[in-house]
């Protein structure tokens, strides 16, 4: 194209002046392209990703730190929000390996997922942690019929952040949650659908001891999550709200796990 528009003036006519802008500022956008970002999961501080399409009792991960779970009960899957959903119910859960979980947020956390619950009148655990300084959950991510319980205490058992009650989350369909935290600044947020719910203040930097246990689905034989759960996330920062709608929107899997169909909007919307 360049040599097209570009000639001396002993062969044909010289190109105009508007047309070298042109070519120039094609040039500009080709360069900044090449050299341009993208969030997607070679994140590093992206600690797990779990899409829950696979078979058999392993949940792999689509992180770079390689932290598969194991499905204790039983191991069974329907159809969700992008591909498949687990589904969980009681005595059946997620074992993240605690002790040897990879990239423990420390600074920051952002945990967001898909969820379609059967309404309980119990609370239900998405994810929670156990080190070994204290026998107290350090999280507690539940959906309660009062309002989500967005909470973490650290190893020598002080609240770090706490929004209880937060968003109601009601059964029956498709809702995409978030909670992030942030130590530098403090803030403490949860979504609903890549919206802002709540907002308050903490303080510290969070636990990175999972000495004892991480897991989806219960605390403590207790608080058995029920329903369909799907899109799993971890991330050791808290994420802005255009990355969480990126994440909700299935916009983050720019680099596509074994498996996982790139899907925009319109494919969510017409499985909620």
């Amino acid at each position: 194209m360049f040599n097209d528009l570009i000639r001396t003036r002993a062969g044909t006519q010289q190109a105009p002046l508007h047309l070298l802008q042109v070519c120039f500022a094609v040039l500009v956008l080709l360069i900044a392209g090449a050299f341009s970002t993208e969030a997607d999961l070679s994140d590093p501080t992206l600690s797990v990703y779990y899409g829950f399409d696979g078979n058999g009792d392993t949940v792999e991960d689509g992180s770079i730190y390689g932290n598969d779970g194991t499905i204790e009960g039983k191991a069974r899957r329907e159809d969700g929000v992008i591909e498949k959903a687990i589904v969980l119910e009681d005595q059946t859960w997620i074992d993240l390996n605690g002790p040897e979980f990879q990239n423990v947020p420390l600074d920051g956390i952002t945990i967001a997922v898909w969820v379609n619950h059967n309404d309980s009148p119990n609370p239900q655990s998405i994810f929670d942690s156990i080190g070994t300084d204290h026998g107290s959950g350090l999280y507690h991510v539940e959906i309660r019929p009062g309002g989500f319980r967005w909470f973490h205490r650290d190893g020598a058992e002080t609240q770090v952040f706490n929004i209880n009650p937060g968003p109601i989350i009601k059964g029956g369909k498709w809702v995409h949650f978030t909670g992030t935290y942030d130590s530098k600044s403090g803030d403490v947020k949860t979504y609903i659908d890549g919206k802002v719910t709540h907002e308050s203040k903490g303080k510290g930097k969070l636990s990175d001891n999972w000495g004892l246990q991480a897991e989806i689905g219960h605390h403590k034989n207790d608080r058995w999550y029920d329903g369909l759960m799907d899109e799993f996330y971890i991330f050791g920062r808290a994420l802005s709200e255009d990355e969480i709608k990126e994440v909700m929107e299935g916009e983050f899997l720019s680099v596509e796990p074994e498996g996982k169909l790139a899907t925009t909007w319109g494919g969510l919307k017409s499985r909620r």
